[in-house]
């Protein structure tokens, strides 16, 4: 089970995503700057949810850059940022800063699992079957946006996978760390047939 770190300065919404996300994640909880600080120092993270606007500077960006500039510095942790605040320019800094994700609250959980499961597949972009390791590079632009870069990603190494395993659905999915109904939505999501010769 992968680590999710949730920043945000208010109890409740905290409280909301720990029950929501807890059983598909490790859930770690800090309301401040220092607190983030705390646990990434003392734990692996895998995934932060970050909200921008935290004590004692709420209205401005500040406090948010700072953890993630510790995340990019001290883990290789894929960053979501989770914010009320509208900047139309800021999500681009925030891509070349180096964020995995931006996401504008109030966010369904739907939409935010969907958003981490993203997350989560682009972390196992390395995977070994046996004796065997697939390594994936991805090209893309700041044009493709995050979730059209991470949809590459995603069906690269998911055709990569499948092929490998001459589209055993049951292997490739064990092989990604994901269920059967999954691997299913994925061949669907981006049109995945198997071939005829296979």
């Amino acid at each position: 089970m992968k680590t999710l770190l949730l920043v945000d300065d208010d109890t409740a919404i905290l409280k909301q995503l720990s029950f929501a996300l807890g059983s598909h994640y490790h859930i770690l909880e800090a309301k401040n700057t220092q607190e983030a600080f705390e646990i990434i120092e003392k734990n692996h993270i895998d995934i932060a949810l970050v909200d921008l606007g935290l004590p004692p500077f709420e209205n401005t960006h500040r406090e948010g850059r700072l953890i993630i500039t510790k995340l990019l510095e001290e883990s290789d942790a894929k960053i979501l940022v989770l914010t009320g605040q509208e900047d139309k320019n800021y999500p681009k800094e925030l891509i070349k800063m180096g964020i995995f994700d931006y996401i504008a609250k109030p966010v369904e959980i739907t939409s935010l699992l969907n958003s981490l499961q993203r997350a989560s597949f682009f972390i196992d972009n390395t995977v070994t079957k046996e004796d065997d390791t697939v390594t994936l590079l991805f090209e893309t632009s700041l044009e493709d946006g995050l979730k059209g870069s991470a949809d590459k990603a995603q069906k690269e190494l998911l055709t990569k996978v499948l092929h490998q395993t001459h589209f055993n659905i049951n292997q490739t999915a064990k092989i990604l760390g994901i269920s059967r109904e999954n691997c299913y939505y994925f061949l669907k999501k981006f049109g995945i047939e198997r071939p005829n010769n296979d």
